[in-house]
């Protein structure tokens, strides 16, 4: 074998070694993606209930402070804020149920209603209801349990975009 044979036999072991090498990463990769693909959808667990309190109660305290929501609640009347709550929880369901960005996985309860929204619901509603009594927002400046309520809605109708929203930061 002369010299030049030796040469493109090396030649090709360099081609062959460099197309071994970009093989492999693309194996890599493709593991890679195919982990991605297979990854399941989040089931809620303790982790997302306490990023939803947190996210409750980091919108509800400074919302609670606020005496505009303490007017708004008695002026308008109950079935008007009942609206309000019920179109707030209408955009919720639209995003947890269809909106899915995080793939979380669709629990419902009585097969249409996402558990997302119900503990998110309920969180903001207890947390909205415990901080207005806590800060003596009830009963100082609000003095009807009318008004109590009212304010409970209006506030807990922000604290529930803070609760999913904290939960699907994670």
């Amino acid at each position: 074998m002369d010299r030049e044979e030796k040469q493109k036999l090396e030649q090709i072991d360099k081609h062959l070694e460099d197309i071994d090498k970009e093989i492999h990463l693309l194996a890599e990769k493709l593991e890679k993606l195919d982990q991605l693909v297979d990854k399941k959808p989040s089931r809620l667990g303790l982790d997302d209930l306490i990023q939803e309190l947190a996210g409750a109660a980091v919108v509800a305290l400074p919302v609670s402070l606020s005496d505009e929501i303490w007017e708004l609640a008695t002026r308008l009347s109950l079935l008007h804020v009942l609206l309000i709550y019920g179109f707030v929880l209408l955009v919720a369901y639209l995003f947890v149920a269809y909106g899915n960005t995080k793939d979380w996985q669709k629990q419902t309860v009585f097969k249409f209603l996402p558990l997302r929204l119900l503990t998110s619901s309920f969180l903001s509603f207890g947390v909205s209801a415990l901080l207005i009594i806590l800060l003596g927002i009830y009963p100082n400046f609000i003095d009807t349990f009318e008004g109590y309520i009212k304010t409970v809605l209006l506030v807990s109708s922000f604290s529930i975009i803070g609760s999913l929203g904290l939960d699907m930061a994670k």
